[in-house]
């Protein structure tokens, strides 16, 4: 057996495994919530706030892009652990369906490496430069 194409096989199995497990991880049942948590500070535009002085407001927010427009949410603080928890589940399925693309493109790569080699030309050419004739004729 070629060890080549034993080890080419070899990469490829290890690479479908890595797919595998990249879709169990995709397929697991916790509850996700797209977007990022973060504490925004701004100011609000009020002449004698406090945060003209660099005292910012702070609030929690969940931004997310809907219909191609950024969105921000205000998160309750009594809400805040629940979401982290939601947004930080959707940004690791994104990771994972990422790296599964990457796999999966990987994959088809190294099948096309395996028929590329196992292409063989037909018909023939005969010695002269022309084709072997087929049988039937």
């Amino acid at each position: 057996m070629n060890t080549k194409r034993s080890r080419q096989r070899q990469r490829l199995w290890r690479t479908w495994r890595s797919a595998a497990a990249l879709i169990r991880r995709m397929q697991r049942d916790a509850p996700m919530c797209p977007g990022s948590l973060y504490l925004l500070r701004r100011q609000c535009g009020k002449p004698v706030c406090r945060c003209r002085q660099g005292e910012l407001h702070a609030a929690w927010v969940v931004t997310r892009s809907e219909q191609g427009r950024v969105r921000l949410y205000r998160v309750p603080d009594n809400e805040r652990a629940e979401v982290r928890r939601l947004t930080e589940e959707y940004r690791d399925w994104q990771r994972a369906r990422a790296a599964l693309g990457k796999r999966t493109a990987d994959v088809l790569r190294q099948l096309d490496a395996l028929a590329e080699e196992r292409l063989r030309s037909w018909p023939r050419k005969s010695k002269a430069g022309g084709q072997h004739a087929s049988p039937d004729h």
